[in-house]
């Protein structure tokens, strides 16, 4: 009786201990599923945030190269205008003291040369008061009718108007400047750019 009595709790031990061991081994089964799956889910939210941040971090560096590119380019006009703005202010005044009464005597005299008909001269009005009688010998020494007149918008040089043949001509500063600033201007481009490109020397 006591041996079977013994075999019975033996039997409900053995029962109960693997009953237990069962139940540790699926909780721990369970636990390990759970945290390879939480591993898992981890690894991919820190794939798609690296990858999110790469792409943002791509993107704002495109978007930092065209911004650079772009205030480079506004540089280089802004330094262009300015320069050109430097060049025809000089451009102007050297020209403005390079017409001198003698000079424009000289152009006038060259510019009517072989000519015929009413030809209208306007300059301002000090060079009109010095230019009154060489006209006026021009004229009496050549087959052409030549009008002096003082104008306000001359402000250095002057203008030629042929009437017969409908034909002006300007020679006035502001006209040489522009004529002679346009003409430079590619050049000037081609200055700034090229000191643009040119590498700063090491202190």
């Amino acid at each position: 009786m006591a041996e079977k009595i013994q075999y019975l709790i033996d039997q409900i031990q053995k029962e109960g201990v693997d009953a237990a061991t069962q139940k540790a081994d699926e909780i721990i089964a369970k636990a390990k599923l759970e945290a390879e799956q939480l591993l898992a889910a981890t690894e991919k939210e820190c794939a798609e945030k690296r990858a999110a941040a790469e792409q943002e971090a791509a993107a704002f560096t495109e978007r930092s190269v065209k911004t650079i590119k772009q205030s480079g380019r506004d540089l280089l006009i802004l330094l262009g205008q300015s320069c050109e703005k430097v060049v025809q202010s000089s451009l102007q005044q050297s020209v403005d003291e390079s017409l001198s009464t003698d000079f424009i005597k000289d152009l006038i005299k060259r510019s009517i040369e072989g000519e015929s008909g009413s030809i209208d001269v306007s300059v301002n009005e000090k060079d009109a008061a010095d230019l009154t009688a060489y006209c006026a010998d021009l004229a009496a020494s050549s087959d052409a009718s030549i009008s002096l007149e003082a104008n306000h918008a001359v402000l250095s040089g002057f203008t030629l108007g042929f009437k017969e043949k409908n034909v002006y001509l300007d020679y006035t500063g502001e006209a040489i400047a522009a004529a002679l600033s346009s003409f430079l201007r590619p050049e000037l481009a081609k200055l700034v750019s090229e000191a643009v490109r040119e590498p700063v020397a090491d202190a």
